[in-house]
C-alpha cells in the first residue's frame, strides 16, 4: 500500500505542481484560479476516485469490455455531476477546476488499482517486471486521461456545451478502458497485452497533451473573452 501511494501520489503532485504553476501567485499577480477551491476539489475527486476503484476491483469483471466501457463512463459522469453546479458555470476557473477533480479522481482510481496488482504480486510472491510495469503503466495512464477529462468536463462547463464537451471526455475515456480491459482478457505468457497497454498510454498521452499542454491558455483566453475580459499576462 505504501509503494502504491508513493507511485501515485509523487507523480499527481508534480503534474498538478507543474501544470498549474504559472496561473497564480506569484507567477501572475491576479490568479486565474482560487487555490482553495483547487485543493477541495482535488480531495472531492480522491474520494470519488477510491470509491470507483473500490467498487471496479472488488465487485466486477476486470476482463468484461463492457464493465470497463460502463466504469469508464462513471468517471467522467462523476466529474460532471461536480462541475455542473451553477457556482461554475460560464466561468473561466471552471477548467481548472476540472482539472483538479479530474487529476484528485485519477490518483483514487490509480491508487486502487495499485493495491490490487501489487497485492497479488505480493501475494503470490511473484513481483516480476510484468507487473511493476503494468501497474507503472496503469498510474502513468490514469492520471493523464483523468486530468484531461477533467479539464474538457470543466471547459464545458465554463462554456455551457455540457453534451459536446462531455460526449467528448466520455469517448477517451472508454477507449482508454477498453484497451486497459484487453490487458486482462489477453494471455499474459503472450505478452500481446503489452499492445493494449502502449495503446492507451499513447492515447492518453496525446489527449493531455493536446488538452492541457496545447489548448488550456487558449481556452481559458477565449472563455474570459466572452466574459467581456482580456488578459494579458496568460502563459503561452
Amino acid at each position: 500500500m505504501y509503494i502504491a501511494a508513493a507511485a501515485v501520489f509523487v507523480p499527481a503532485l508534480v503534474m498538478f505542481y507543474y501544470i498549474l504553476k504559472d496561473y497564480t501567485y506569484p507567477k501572475v499577480e491576479n490568479p486565474f484560479f482560487e487555490d482553495s477551491k483547487v485543493f477541495t476539489l482535488f480531495a472531492v475527486g480522491l474520494i470519488e476516485g477510491f470509491f470507483i476503484s473500490w467498487a471496479y476491483v472488488n465487485f466486477f469483471d476486470k476482463s468484461n469490455i463492457f464493465i470497463g466501457a460502463i466504469f469508464a463512463l462513471i468517471q467522467v459522469l462523476a466529474l460532471l455531476v461536480v462541475l455542473n453546479l451553477r457556482r461554475f458555470h460560464g466561468k473561466s476557473d471552471t477548467v481548472f477546476y476540472g482539472f483538479s477533480l479530474g487529476i484528485g479522481q485519477g490518483v483514487g482510481v490509480a491508487f486502487g488499482m495499485a493495491v490490487f496488482l501489487l497485492s497479488i504480486a505480493f501475494l503470490t510472491d511473484d513481483v516480476d517486471i510484468p507487473t511493476i510495469v503494468m501497474t507503472a503503466t496503469f498510474i502513468a495512464q490514469e492520471l493523464l486521461i483523468s486530468s484531461s477529462v477533467g479539464a474538457t468536463v470543466g471547459e464545458g462547463v465554463a462554456r455551457l456545451r455540457l453534451t459536446e464537451y462531455t460526449s467528448k471526455a466520455a469517448v477517451f475515456s472508454v477507449i482508454c478502458m477498453i484497451l486497459w480491459t484487453f490487458v486482462f482478457i489477453l494471455d499474459p505468457a503472450s505478452y500481446l497485452w503489452i499492445i493494449p497497454m502502449i495503446g492507451m498510454l499513447a492515447v492518453s498521452a496525446y489527449y493531455f497533451y493536446d488538452v492541457v499542454h496545447v489548448r488550456l491558455s487558449t481556452v481559458v483566453a477565449d472563455i474570459l473573452k466572452s466574459n467581456g475580459i482580456v488578459r494579458n499576462d496568460l502563459p503561452r
